[in-house]
């Protein structure tokens, strides 16, 4: 009699589980799947590569599978985007060197945000500054090329005609920049082993 009724419970919850599942599946449907492309635009304005937006879309989605209810979400776009910023803030802190216009659009991830994280917030804010602190210790020519490029996002060429110096000097300039924050970050031992 106990095995019977153990197996109608297990059965029982079983069938739960599978409803649980099924109401999920339901809510991401018809409140978050209609909100994945503003999401992928979104991304792509921040300056994540084709790629990894994919990779934070599929892991949005994972963590959104792996509720156990989803009455609490009151503004499912909200929570897609919220979602996303965290997973952008985890990849950031894991990668320790992050790319200069993901750091750049910062403040935008957290006007997408309306739910608090201020841990994550101080530190990418943290990492914000230090950046911009190691890019204001290039030399002048370098520093206005390498904010010019990869802050502002301007061309080799539109930089070259701002700057009135050649595409070449831009170029020399960039990796020059480039490597001189690198080594700026090794020096300070901010760079991943």
């Amino acid at each position: 009699m106990a095995d019977v009724l153990e197996g109608v419970s297990a059965g029982g919850v079983a069938a739960e589980r599978d409803l649980r599942h099924a109401e999920l599946l339901a809510f991401v449907a018809a409140h978050i799947l209609p909100h994945e492309s503003a999401l992928r635009g979104w991304l792509a304005r921040l300056g994540v590569k084709s790629g990894e937006r994919d990779d934070i879309v599929q892991e949005v989605y994972c963590r959104l599978l792996r509720l156990d209810a989803v009455a609490h979400i009151t503004e499912p776009r909200a929570y897609l985007f919220r979602s996303a910023r965290n997973v952008v803030l985890e990849q950031a802190r894991r990668n320790r060197v992050v790319s200069i216009t993901t750091m750049q659009n910062i403040d935008e991830l957290g006007m997408a945000d309306s739910g608090p994280d201020p841990e994550a917030a101080t530190s990418v804010r943290a990492e914000l500054k230090r950046a911009l602190g190691l890019i204001a210790r290039l030399p002048e020519r370098c520093r206005r090329v390498f904010e010019m490029r990869k802050i502002h996002g301007l061309s080799q060429m539109e930089t070259a005609r701002a700057l009135h110096v050649s595409e070449n000097i831009v170029e020399k300039e960039t990796a020059r920049g480039l490597s001189l924050v690198l080594r700026y970050l090794g020096e300070a031992g901010h760079v991943a082993d």
